[in-house]
C-alpha cells in the first residue's frame, strides 16, 4: 500500500479529524509519565506535596493551547469544565494557585 493510498483511507482520515477537533480523546492514547522524570517536577525539598501530577497538568495545558486559551485565569475557567478536568485525569479541577 502507498502513502497515497493510506491518506485516502477512511480509517486515517477519520483519526486526523478528530485530531484536529478534539484533543480530550487522544489522551486516552497518550502517556505523559515522563515527565515525572524530570528533576522540575520532582517533590520540593520543603516535603510540601502537589495537587495535582504533571501528566494531568500537561493534558490541560495542551487541551488549552489547542483551543487558543492563554493565561492563568482564562486556563482556569476552562479546566473547570467537569468533562474537560475528568478527561485530562484531574481528581478534582485545578485551583488557580496550581494553573
Amino acid at each position: 500500500m502507498s502513502s497515497a493510498t493510506l491518506q485516502d483511507a477512511p480509517s486515517v482520515e477519520t483519526f486526523f479529524n478528530v485530531a484536529e477537533t478534539e484533543t480530550l480523546a487522544l489522551f486516552e492514547h497518550l502517556s505523559f509519565e515522563f515527565l515525572e522524570e524530570f528533576d522540575v517536577f520532582a517533590p520540593a525539598e520543603t516535603g510540601r506535596t502537589r495537587d495535582h501530577e504533571p501528566p494531568e497538568l500537561m493534558r490541560g495545558f495542551l487541551h488549552c493551547y489547542y483551543h487558543d486559551i492563554y493565561g492563568i485565569r482564562p486556563v482556569e475557567r476552562e479546566l473547570r469544565n467537569t468533562v474537560v478536568w475528568l478527561s485530562c485525569g484531574f481528581d478534582r479541577p485545578p485551583s488557580r494557585d496550581a494553573v
